[in-house]
């Protein structure tokens, strides 16, 4: 094959860390990135991205695709040049756009309204590259990955996924039904944390209902993207007692609904946090989803002060959250004071299915990124027939 066949692959960052992530795939004619993120806070190059044709100078890209909202995959965005569309999942697309609006008054700007939506399983076309969203699983709702096309080569870029959602069996009939891939560029992220007992989503429900048979006034401290976490939660509160969440939460929750069917749905008597109905859970007793601001520190004194037997606040976030100053305030007011549980598990896939998906899919040839892994960690069992290739930041790779 001659080189203007070729198909080259970037990785602008992610090679070495977790987040910040940025990869691109282009041929002769045709330039594409995939995520364009912010690193996360003391994890690898905090350097923001610049890229000629994409942040400076003269337009040379086509577009860039998003695989979800987290800001380690979207959060340097705003910085690229007008012209250059962005694709991503039309109701991830929604949520992110709710979220910007929720933070205007802060000096958010809403960019999310400019972007262009995309439904799983319809390819784009762009130029001689053909993009396809496959529908995920992560700890953000609605994530994808992309199936790329072109020079009859076909590259799969994972995004965070995992294997231990709602989804695992949806997503595996996807890896089954990949043919011939030549490149997959997938999450580590866990890759040096060895979890052959791991927790899964449908244990975390299970466990929130257990909370409930203890406890009159649940709160539970999460992400407000976390989707999946929140619908358990609130489909979790017993018959006669009050799901509470605030307007904006309410918000994503509507929003989220309109894709998902069935128990995937939120409780449909989830109610807003006023004055009036909170009187009422105080009365029959409610779970209530909190974030870290002073309205909700208010409501947990509250019931902390009053009803400490009665009370149980569930952490459910990465257990690095807990050093930050919002979420420690929100530990500190109820360490000794009622009882704290840890209820969580990872967005991203484990090690062991790492294998199983990196097995499953076979694909020729595996780049490993998202991860802070050094080369020689990235240990797997893998078939012998897959050539793993070790990149670094801002190195090209020929297919």
């Amino acid at each position: 094959m001659s080189d203007d066949k070729k198909i080259k692959v970037i990785l602008h960052r992610g090679a070495r860390q977790i987040g910040g992530v940025c990869t691109e795939i282009a041929t002769e004619n045709t330039r594409l990135l995939f995520d364009f993120g912010s690193p996360l806070e003391g994890e690898g190059n905090q350097d923001i991205l610049e890229i000629d044709g994409v942040t400076r100078g003269d337009v040379n890209c086509d577009a860039v695709f998003l695989t979800h909202y987290h800001g380690d995959h979207v959060g340097e965005i705003p910085r690229i040049m007008a012209d250059i569309p962005v694709y991503m999942q039309k109701t991830a697309r929604r949520i992110l756009e709710a979220q910007q609006e929720h933070k205007v008054s802060v000096g958010q700007k809403v960019w999310a309204k400019d972007i262009k939506e995309l439904t799983e399983g319809i390819p784009v076309a762009i130029k001689d590259l053909k993009v396809t969203p496959l529908a995920s699983d992560h700890s953000a709702s609605n994530s994808v990955m992309y199936l790329v096309e072109g020079y009859e080569k076909k590259i799969l870029i994972t995004g965070d996924y995992r294997l231990h959602g709602f989804n695992r069996e949806k997503l595996m009939r996807t890896f089954e039904r990949l043919k011939n891939v030549d490149l997959m560029i997938t999450e580590g992220t866990n890759i040096l944390r060895s979890s052959p007992y791991y927790e899964d989503e449908p244990s975390v429900k299970k466990k929130f209902a257990e909370v409930f048979s203890e406890f009159k006034y649940v709160f539970l401290l999460t992400s407000s993207s976390n989707i999946d976490r929140i619908v358990s939660f609130t489909r979790s509160v017993p018959g006669g007692e009050y799901p509470l969440v605030d307007d904006y939460q309410k918000n994503l929750l509507a929003i989220a609904d309109e894709d998902r069917e069935g128990e995937m749905k939120s409780k449909k008597s989830t109610q807003f946090i006023v004055r009036k109905t909170l009187a009422r859970g105080e009365k029959a007793g409610f779970g209530m989803v909190i974030r870290t601001s002073e309205k909700f520190r208010s409501i947990v004194k509250e019931f902390v002060t009053k009803y400490p037997e009665d009370t149980c606040l569930i952490y459910s976030m990465w257990k690095g959250y807990k050093d930050f100053t919002g979420v420690n305030d929100i530990l500190d007011l109820c360490k000794d004071k009622i009882c704290i549980k840890s209820i969580h598990v990872s967005g991203h896939i484990t090690k062991e299915d790492l294998e199983l998906a990196i097995e499953t899919v076979a694909p020729k040839k595996l780049i490993i990124h998202h991860t802070s892994a050094k080369e020689e960690e990235k240990k797997l069992i893998i078939p012998d027939d897959i050539e793993q290739i070790h990149m670094l930041d801002g190195l090209m790779y020929e297919l």
